[in-house]
C-alpha cells in the first residue's frame, strides 16, 4: 500500500542560486560533480516565509550542534576522568608546599 505523504529526498551540497521575482524566492540546490555543479532541486518560497523558514533552519542547526557537542563532550568525560583527577592532585600538593 503507497502512501500519499511520501516526500521526496535530494542530496545536496551548495546553494547554486538565489533569486527573487514577483514575491518569491527561488534557491536552487545543487551536487559537486567532478571539476562542475548540478542543479538538483529549487525551493520555491514565498517573500512574507523566508524569515520564519532561515530562522526554522538556524535553529535546527543549532540544537543538532548542541547535541552532538554535547555527546562529544560525554565521551570525553567516560574516556579521560584519571587524566583530571591527576591534574587537580598535582595542582593542589603544589599549592601546599608553598
Amino acid at each position: 500500500m503507497t502512501s500519499e505523504n511520501v516526500v521526496d529526498d535530494y542530496f545536496v551540497e551548495r546553494i547554486e542560486n538565489v533569486s527573487f521575482a514577483n514575491g518569491v524566492f527561488r534557491v536552487s540546490l545543487g551536487t559537486q560533480e567532478e571539476s562542475e555543479t548540478r542543479s538538483v532541486v529549487r525551493l520555491m518560497i514565498p517573500a512574507n516565509q523566508i524569515s520564519s523558514i532561515l530562522q526554522g533552519m538556524a535553529n535546527a542547526a543549532r540544537n543538532i550542534d548542541q547535541k552532538v557537542q554535547a555527546k562529544i563532550g560525554k565521551n570525553e568525560v567516560k574516556s579521560e576522568p584519571a587524566a583530571i583527577d591527576n591534574k587537580q592532585t598535582t595542582a593542589k600538593r603544589g599549592s601546599k608546599k608553598k
